[in-house]
């Protein structure tokens, strides 16, 4: 009989019910479980371009449900406070830099109490000599680069980073890949996006009437670092965002084959055989309403665009135009050319999309239509800013990104 395997999401409900901050930012998260990892994290997707809760099921299971409490609380702070996203502490090494950031996390004055014997904290071994609680992680970097400086022989081992219990790995993405690094600015700004959600439901309320939730345990200063850190808004180009959401909907088939037998190499070579599909839609409002200049823009970007992925273009007014929808196969160059002229309907190529295998739909258009019926994939929306301020529809729960 297998055993039953530990959901976190079940326990994060009872676990988080008196830190309102922390329940609310929880549920603005993937939550994850893998075995790739001994304990915790907050990782970066770059399939998903979101940063996710990862955790090890049996790591969590086993710990008693108050310190389960603080582990969650720990890495939730990590992401309030920029860990993850943007803080990179180049003063000191990767090492030190994670030892910094956790002990400005476990040395806050909500989590001191309650903090288990295995992770770092000032004033204990070896850090006695760092016995200041409560600073920045900044503060705590310069420290430990003087100590390193002055007691060398307490860094000849690894004993001093045994309390670094969770998982940093993404914190100190520093590739200089163009579509990477904006993968990692999308998820970013949604992690930005999902702490002003938190700190609006603590302080004003959700919206709909409900009252403020408070802020639990957070204290004072810290609130007020967490609210700076979701102001901190940055505009992202929307080339680019698209860019990153094409290659993540670009879906492959992936077959294992004996390729031919090789001379020079004995027994049977194996390998992978790779078709890119089409699953990505890109409708292209061609009204008689959406401006030259917006669609031979975008025709230029499809044309970069298909130097990496092939892509099905849809063109539309108020219906498809079947006759002339085709799909751009990487690596081609094509001419910008107009077909339609009519007026706008958005339920037009949503049902188009609807009724085949697409995962991502993006319309190209001046948002002169109604509100259409719900997507079955994930839509996104490219508009000029004359769109953006006169446009009769105003997407909801879906990404909207406007042309300067």
């Amino acid at each position: 009989m297998s055993k039953k395997k530990y959901n976190l999401e079940k326990d994060i409900y009872h676990l988080l019910q008196d830190e309102p901050y922390f329940a609310v930012l929880s549920r603005c998260l993937d939550k994850r479980s893998t075995e790739s990892i001994p304990t915790a994290g907050i990782k970066f997707n770059p399939d998903r371009l979101t940063y996710e809760l990862v955790y090890n099921a049996e790591f969590m299971k086993n710990l008693p449900d108050r310190t389960k409490k603080w582990v969650l609380m720990h890495e939730l702070y990590h992401a309030s406070l920029g860990h993850c996203q943007n803080r990179k502490l180049e003063s000191v090494s990767k090492e030190m830099a994670n030892i910094s950031m956790d002990m400005a996390i476990n040395s806050l004055s909500n989590m001191v109490t309650g903090a288990p014997d295995f992770v770092i904290m000032p004033g204990r071994k070896p850090f006695e000599m760092i016995g200041l609680m409560g600073q920045s992680a900044d503060w705590y970097a310069e420290r430990l680069k003087t100590m390193q400086e002055t007691h060398p022989e307490k860094f000849e081992n690894d004993d001093f980073a045994k309390g670094q219990f969770d998982d940093h790995e993404e914190f100190h993405a520093t590739e200089n890949v163009e579509e990477g690094d904006m993968g990692k600015q999308i998820a970013d700004r949604k992690m930005q996006e999902a702490i002003a959600k938190a700190v609006k439901e603590c302080e004003i309320g959700d919206g709909r009437g409900g009252t403020p939730k408070g802020w639990g345990s957070v204290s004072h200063k810290t609130r007020s670092e967490i609210k700076e850190a979701s102001l901190n808004r940055f505009k992202l180009d929307p080339k680019m965002v698209l860019a990153s959401f094409i290659k993540a909907s670009v879906a492959a088939d992936k077959k294992t084959s004996v390729t031919k037998r090789n001379r020079r190499l004995p027994g049977k070579k194996f390998g992978r055989r790779v078709q890119n599909r089409a699953y990505i839609a890109i409708s292209i409002d061609q009204s008689g309403s959406v401006s030259d200049e917006l669609l031979g823009k975008v025709f230029t970007w499809l044309s970069d665009f298909a130097k990496f992925a092939s892509f099905t273009v849809i063109p539309f007014d108020h219906e498809v135009f079947e006759e002339k929808v085709y799909v751009w196969k990487k690596g081609e160059k094509r001419k910008r050319e107009r077909v339609l002229y009519g007026g706008t309907d958005f339920n037009a190529p949503t049902e188009f999309v609807n009724h085949r295998n697409f995962d991502g739909h993006i319309i190209i258009t001046d948002m002169m239509a109604p509100k259409p019926i719900r997507s079955k994939c994930q839509r996104m929306w490219l508009t000029d800013t004359y769109g953006d301020k006169y446009g009769h529809h105003n997407p909801v729960g879906e990404r909207k990104l406007v042309l300067d």
